[in-house]
């Protein structure tokens, strides 16, 4: 006669699950632990699971308090090595254990048996990409293959824009991951550098790195600072981003930068941008919700098409000479790009 499950269990394996499901969207990561075999008289089952998450909180059941703790202790080194394991806590120890078992000694009076299975969830680090751009895109797709976990957000997709402007359109993408340390590169190639920067400052950071120009870059640094940044995350920001291997195309521009965020990781860099309040000085986050000196609802005319744009919204922004001149889309954007005298003397 198969026995069934309680309805305690049940539900509580329902509200594991759930907890599951959120951090599986946030890509947070975790350990989940599974019994797959006890001796009585341990207090787990086959089959009974458990959530470790990266800051040592339990939630599920997998046994008593003496296995509890040395669950939590393992879980944290498979988060470190990213690496699953067979965990076997037994009063009796045997002496011969199978490749790749961890024994524990149990040291609690009923002397049960438990063997556990560990696997790490979202131990790949996040790499936030902000931008559109063929090195955007390359970044997103090279990322897995250097164990990073890659995450593209951008202006011209972004499904709702917020009327609060592109910092808060950009961040409300990112709020899953406010509490998760990742890197960060922004390759938007000019058209909203600064507002994706402030996005990304949100979150705790190894890296943030912007695809620029050395003379780009200066010009960024001043925006960055009229529009509240604090000089800590100015000088946190590496750019221009990436090695310089004298890349050609945006699959090596790409593979440049990653080559930076490898050896920041591998060498353990300890420089870590903490997020949130910390990227302003004295505006409000609400406030900056322009670039280049943009302000709100500033409507310019489009001296490729002549349609009017709002400055403050549109993706599609070329600085020259000073001036930022706004477009209804990146082929305008382009056309003046090559020819902008042509177009400023028909609109004069």
């Amino acid at each position: 006669m198969t026995r069934r499950p309680s309805g305690r269990r049940v539900q509580r394996m329902d509200n594991l699950l759930d907890t599951a499901r959120d951090l599986d969207e946030r890509a947070e990561p975790y350990v989940m632990v599974t019994v797959v075999r006890r001796v009585r008289p341990s207090s787990a089952t086959v089959g009974d699971k458990a959530i470790v998450t990266a800051d040592g909180e339990m939630k599920g059941f997998v046994g008593g308090h003496c296995t509890r703790d040395l669950v939590i202790d393992q879980a944290k080194k498979c988060l470190r090595t990213g690496e699953s394991k067979l965990v076997l806590v037994t009063p009796q120890p045997p002496t011969d254990v199978a490749e790749g078992v961890t024994v524990l000694p149990m040291t609690c009076a009923s002397e049960g048996t438990v063997e556990l299975f560990l696997e790490p969830k979202h131990v790949d680090p996040l790499l936030v990409v902000v931008g559109n751009s063929p090195i955007a895109l390359a970044l997103a797709e090279l990322a897995p293959r250097f164990s990073l976990n890659p995450r593209r957000i951008s202006l011209e997709e972004a499904a709702t824009p917020r009327a609060e402007g592109p910092v808060a359109t950009l961040r409300s993408e990112l709020h899953f991951h406010a509490n998760t340390p990742a890197y960060g590169v922004v390759a938007t190639m000019g058209l909203y550098d600064v507002d994706g920067l402030l996005a990304v400052a949100s979150l705790p950071l190894r890296y943030l790195g912007l695809v620029t120009s050395p003379k780009r870059w200066t010009r960024v640094r001043a925006d960055l600072a009229e529009a509240g940044a604090s000089s800590d995350f100015i000088d946190f920001v590496t750019a221009p981003a990436g090695f310089d291997i004298g890349a050609v195309g945006p699959q090596e521009i790409a593979l440049s930068v990653l080559a930076q965020i490898v050896e920041r990781r591998r060498r353990g860099a300890k420089a870590l941008w903490e997020g949130q309040s910390a990227a302003w000085t004295s505006v409000s986050e609400a406030s900056v919700t322009h670039c280049s000196n943009v302000s709100v609802h500033q409507e310019v005319v489009d001296p490729v098409c002549g349609m009017t744009v709002d400055l403050a919204k549109t993706p599609h922004r070329l600085e020259l000479d000073g001036t930022t001149y706004g477009f209804c889309c990146g082929g305008c954007r382009d056309r003046f790009a090559r020819e902008p005298e042509r177009y400023l003397h028909s609109h004069a």
